[in-house]
């Protein structure tokens, strides 16, 4: 015996469907459109209104415990890459700060929203580091590296502009 099957669908024969009308029906999804739409932008935006100027940035560089360091910390400076992708960076004022490995530290960077810090070694032996830069928590920097008597360990951060990894540095 075949079985017995029913279209739930509208009767074509009618203009009617569950009891309402075309035209309702048409209204309803042109009223709810807006309203989805409203809701989904709603819920988007959200990210858009979140306030991402740096307030913080940790600094952490660890290698052999006693190594002495000469570090230079800087927000007062302007940044700029040339053709060639070599960052120029000229420091206006600066901090230096004798550290001895390992170094843990954090500084407020809302003001200026920039960051240098410049590491050479004090006793100029070749230092094996790794260095770890945060800013408000999310990590911009975690890598090992050397610190050679000629080429000191730096690193520039600027809010919302892209710099490359070959810095030269003028005080």
């Amino acid at each position: 015996m075949a079985p017995i099957l029913y279209d739930f669908r509208q009767d074509p024969g009618t203009s009617e469907h569950c009891g309402h009308s075309a035209e309702h029906l048409a209204r309803s999804r042109s009223c709810a459109a807006p309203l989805v739409f409203a809701a989904a932008l709603a819920l988007g935006a959200c990210g858009l209104f979140e306030d991402l100027t740096p307030e913080n940035i940790a600094f952490e560089m660890t290698g052999e415990d006693g190594a002495r360091t000469e570090v230079v910390y800087a927000t007062d400076f302007v940044a700029g890459v040339d053709a060639g992708g070599v960052t120029h960076v000229q420091v206006f004022n600066s901090d230096t700060v004798f550290h001895t490995l390992p170094i843990d530290t954090v500084m407020s960077i809302a003001e200026d929203q920039r960051w240098l810090v410049h590491v050479s070694s004090l006793d100029g032996d070749t230092l094996d580091v790794t260095v770890v830069v945060n800013v408000d928590g999310r990590t911009l920097v975690s890598r090992g590296g050397g610190i050679f008597p000629e080429a000191p360990w730096q690193y520039v951060y600027v809010f919302n502009e892209q710099l490359t990894g070959d810095v030269e540095v003028t005080f």
